[in-house]
């Protein structure tokens, strides 16, 4: 009996087989992304000054109106907002 070993046979379908599976790798593998640590706290004080920018108009508006006498106080709005927040205190 005579056996004859085909290797380019052998070869073809390994070939194939490795192109199969590096196909199917590339498509289970998703895109990443990770944010440092120094980036995250970065992120933190760029937020905190927006906010701090913000504040700031806040107050110039409220001394431009306190300035130009245009800036009007209820007294009777300021009394309730105080007897709620007391009432809201005692609930606690």
């Amino acid at each position: 009996m005579k056996i004859s070993l085909n290797t380019n046979k052998v070869i073809n379908i390994y070939k194939n087989n490795n192109k199969y599976n590096s196909i199917e790798n590339k498509k289970n593998k998703k895109d990443t992304i990770e944010i440092s640590n120094t980036s995250k706290e970065l992120a933190k004080y760029i937020n905190a000054v927006k906010d701090y920018d913000i504040y700031n108009e806040k107050i110039e508006k409220l001394q431009k109106l306190i300035k130009d006498n245009k800036y009007f106080i209820d007294s009777e709005e300021i009394a309730k907002s105080i007897i709620n927040e007391l009432k809201e205190r005692e609930n606690i």
